[in-house]
């Protein structure tokens, strides 16, 4: 029979692997250049990418964020460079204006 515990060893490179896979909320803020406080305001809106959270700790998944990405992604109309891929706007930012 195979033993069902993990060495520490084994534990760490566990560890280590899901750091490299999934990002922390700093880290894709940082990678679309927003603030972190608007991935935790998507968070409570339901309109962000799906998370995980481990520890208290929220994480996004690669799959998750190229999914979100790809359903956010704006073509660029011809002669309207301002439409140029945004990023999903909020309800009060479309309705209202940003503040």
């Amino acid at each position: 029979m195979g033993n069902f515990f993990m060495t520490d060893k084994d534990a760490k490179q566990t560890e280590e692997q899901f750091h490299e896979q999934y990002l922390s909320e700093k880290h894709l803020a940082k990678k679309w250049g927003i603030s972190f406080r608007t991935l935790q305001k998507w968070r409570w809106q339901s309109i962000g990418p799906p998370y995980i959270k481990i520890g208290g700790h929220v994480r996004y998944s690669p799959e998750n964020i190229k999914n979100f990405e790809e359903e956010n992604l704006r073509l660029r109309k011809s002669g309207n460079p301002s439409s140029c891929n945004k990023i999903l706007l909020t309800t009060n930012e479309v309705n209202y204006g940003s503040n």
